[in-house]
């Protein structure tokens, strides 16, 4: 009984955390989105490989940082995002070099993005095993999906009052009001632990200990290969996306509109998925063929986007992959990660949630410039697809197997 409660005490307290970082993050996001579109398109991706800059001078930082007690930094890293956001609250208001603060604002959320959910998904890995995660990522990633609805409908209700700076003290309080939430994961995660004789040993190995152990482990590599996969298809998506926008609305406020509209029917989409069907599937079926779906999805999407670009088949496009990207593959992806060490769950998987992750991001956005600039990018991105989906269905079965294999080694 005691099992019980502790389980769902993490999954509610998982749940609301999870809730607070997509709110944070998702309530300034349409905004971003729109901004972007008033400059160059060329100038994306440096953008992107700003992006990837800061990522790469974060990751030894960050396996510094958790080498002596990791669920401790968690919370410390939600901090100094939340006063980042603030620090942006005041240069916006400021109006110093709107250009420039707005180009270092993306880059800013492009990292923020990715690494808060990183670390919020590896405090769950050390606290749950695979068996529990199977039974608890699709609630928690439900509970994100809600954060996903309510911070675009906090920004549409408060944007008129607070203006587009004071969305940012909004995702500093959301952030705060996470790491609340992270203390109580915490606790009863750790109660868990103790009850069930789980607690992991201490840490080991230095700042760039991430890199080393995914280039020696097969499993770590091929998760890190699905990721650049998985952010190759989602760039292309991205440029098609903004070509489409821009020449279906003239108006900031109409794009606004638009990218939230997305957002919004994409998290009641993933929001039904997760509830209903995330954590049957996992437990019935494993990360494996969960995995498949995206790459089935995104490579035929891409496809018939490149060869009927408009807003009707971008919107299919974009529900479809979004909704398969939140609603089973984040969490299929994350129950990879109960089935390593410690250090894994920390620093490999913040390296390729981050850093592997932007490689594919940067890589694919210049690829897509140089094929634009050549006059060859719609077709040549419809032939690049399918060996890229094919191959990002092959990893994606590797993946199911490697899981099933390192679970049955845990449980014999």
């Amino acid at each position: 009984m005691a099992r019980k409660q502790a389980e769902l005490s993490v999954a509610a307290w998982g749940a609301i955390t999870f809730g607070a970082l997509l709110a944070s993050f998702s309530a300034f996001r349409p905004v971003r989105d729109a901004l972007v579109l008033d400059g160059d398109p060329d100038q994306i991706p440096a953008l992107f490989t700003a992006a990837f800059v800061v990522v790469t001078a974060l990751a030894p930082l960050w396996g510094k940082a958790v080498s002596k007690n990791p669920r401790r930094v968690v919370p410390l890293a939600l901090h100094a995002f939340a006063l980042c956001a603030v620090a942006f609250f005041f240069v916006l208001r400021s109006h110093v070099a709107p250009v420039v603060v707005g180009r270092v604002f993306y880059v800013w959320s492009s990292v923020f993005n990715l690494f808060v959910v990183s670390v919020f998904w590896s405090l769950l890995a050390d606290l749950l095993g695979p068996g529990r995660a199977s039974r608890l990522y699709g609630p928690i990633s439900a509970g994100g999906t809600l954060g996903g609805i309510a911070g675009p409908a906090l920004t549409k209700a408060c944007v008129g009052t607070i203006g587009v700076a004071g969305v940012l003290v909004l995702t500093a309080v959301l952030l705060e009001l996470a790491v609340i939430g992270i203390l109580q994961v915490r606790r009863h995660g750790a109660a868990l632990e103790l009850e069930l004789g789980t607690q992991e040993p201490p840490m080991t190995g230095g700042a760039l200990d991430g890199l080393v152990r995914i280039a020696r482990s097969p499993f770590l590599a091929a998760i890190a290969g699905f990721v650049v996969l998985t952010a190759i298809a989602a760039t292309f998506v991205y440029f098609e996306q903004l070509d489409i926008v821009r020449g279906a609305f003239a108006s900031r406020v109409a794009r606004t509109d638009y990218f939230a509209t997305i957002d919004l029917w994409t998290q009641i989409a993933t929001f039904v998925l997760q509830l209903l069907l995330a954590g049957p599937l996992l437990a019935r079926f494993g990360p494996g063929p969960i995995l498949c779906l995206l790459p089935l999805a995104q490579g035929i999407g891409i496809v018939l986007l490149v060869g009927s670009p408009t807003l009707a088949m971008l919107t299919i496009v974009l529900l479809v992959g979004r909704t398969l990207t939140h609603g089973l593959n984040r969490p299929a992806r994350e129950l990879l990660f109960t089935v390593v060490s410690r250090d894994d769950k920390y620093r490999a998987k913040n390296v390729i949630d981050t850093l592997i992750y932007r490689t594919g991001d940067v890589g694919s956005a210049w690829l897509r410039l140089g094929l634009a600039a050549a006059g060859a990018g719609g077709i040549a991105i419809a032939i690049t697809t399918i060996p890229l989906a094919i191959g990002w269905l092959v990893l994606a079965l590797v993946l199911g197997v490697g899981f099933r294999r390192r679970m049955h080694k845990e449980k014999s």
